[in-house]
């Protein structure tokens, strides 16, 4: 990999950020070399400055932020004192970004295929047709499912998955040299993120493009990285090929990191033959309207412990946690509560009660469930403007 020519060079990069009326140094000397076709993970806890120099290798800092020493390089390029005119003939044509959130990154106002070729488009690429036709080729390549109709829907109308591996296949359409990938499967579930993290590293392998993969997951990185780049605090720790840096960390932080993948939780005993559970479902059956989502779910939670309810997108585990609060009614099997049995619907409202009508035997009170007044009354006087 080394003996491919340098795409992107940073050198001794300092960024400062804005706050209380001064300047602050978040970013302390980092340098990194990126060569074609690599990919390079940039790894550290949150606030560590990892999105920030991936921004940096783009040339660019968010408000509130400034490049303010160092030298950052594009192909020969400097960044950082570039105009605006060369910045913008770069970015989407040969550089490209993949935020976090996909569905904040798109417009919900636009169909998928809209806003996949208007950089092409701008840019001279394609022409409109072409753009789309390639759009379709790299939705199969990103396996997603129906590619020749999925990006004539809107963002709403897709999955969390699908809808990032369709910003991947936007970033993708100029065939930049540079991806900047900021955690792109951080807010998807274990199954739709090996999906997606399966059809990244094959669509970079396909088209020789290198990125600059921000994580904080040891198992993405190992998935993703040639190499490893380990920040903390704005400073740089340790660097090192992806094998070694997993294999044999040097520095007491970057082994802590990788300490936690043998992380044992203290074994706990068994609850007593005779102990009642906080809260049981048995054979618990859901429905959203007509819709089953939930069958047969049976567990227990035992006081002082913690159950994980795990599965992907769609498998029920929210939806048992709105039956067990009462938010969602089951249409099947139970629910008890420290032994008692909970009712599948509240009570009706009856009106006011009678004083003393809801006390139970020992003096406290039985709470009633709220009746809200969905009628809407106009109010009595004019509202005046605040003084």
């Amino acid at each position: 990999m080394s003996e491919r020519p340098i795409l992107v060079k940073v050198r001794d990069l300092h960024i400062q950020g804005r706050a209380d009326e001064e300047w602050l140094p978040i970013v302390n000397g980092v340098d990194l070399d990126l060569h074609k076709g690599e990919v390079l993970g940039l790894i550290g806890e949150s606030g560590a400055g990892k999105s920030t120099v991936g921004l940096a290798a783009m040339g660019f800092a968010r408000d509130g932020c400034r490049i303010s020493g160092g030298s950052v390089e594009f192909d020969g390029i400097d960044l950082v004192n570039a105009d605006a005119a060369t910045k913008r003939s770069l970015l989407g044509r040969r550089i490209a970004y993949v935020a976090q959130s996909a569905a904040a990154s798109f417009n919900p106002a636009h169909k998928i295929i809209t806003q996949h070729t208007e950089a092409p488009v701008c840019h001279g690429v394609y022409s409109r047709a072409e753009s789309e036709a390639d759009a379709m080729q790299l939705y199969e390549r990103l396996r997603l499912p129906n590619p020749t109709e999925i990006g004539f829907r809107y963002p709403h109308q897709v999955s969390g998955g699908q809808l990032q591996r369709a910003m991947t296949a936007m970033a993708m359409a100029c065939r930049p040299d540079l991806i900047i990938f900021d955690e792109p499967t951080t807010a998807l579930d274990v199954t739709t993120q090996i999906e997606v993290l399966a059809a990244i590293r094959d669509i970079v392998e396909q088209f020789d493009t290198a990125a600059i993969y921000i994580t904080h997951d040891l198992a993405v990185v190992a998935q993703m990285a040639d190499k490893i780049k380990v920040l903390l605090k704005g400073d740089e720790v340790e660097e090192a090929d992806t094998r070694t840096m997993l294999a044999d960390p040097q520095q007491e932080y970057t082994k802590s990191l990788w300490a936690v993948r043998s992380f044992e939780s203290e074994q706990k005993p068994p609850p007593g033959p005779n102990a009642v559970p906080v809260i049981s479902l048995r054979e618990v059956d859901a429905s959203y309207g007509s819709t089953p989502v939930l069958f047969n779910v049976s567990f227990d939670i035992y006081a002082g412990r913690t159950v994980a309810v795990v599965g992907e997108s769609g498998s029920g585990k929210s939806t048992a946690a709105r039956c067990i609060t009462g938010l969602l009614p089951p249409t099947r099997g139970h629910i008890d509560f420290n032994g008692h049995r909970l009712p599948l619907e509240p009570p009706a409202f009856q009106g006011p009660a009678a004083p003393g009508a809801n006390d139970l035997p020992d003096g406290r009170y039985r709470a009633q469930p709220a009746q809200t007044d969905r009628r809407y009354h106009r109010p009595p006087g004019r509202i005046l403007p605040r003084p």
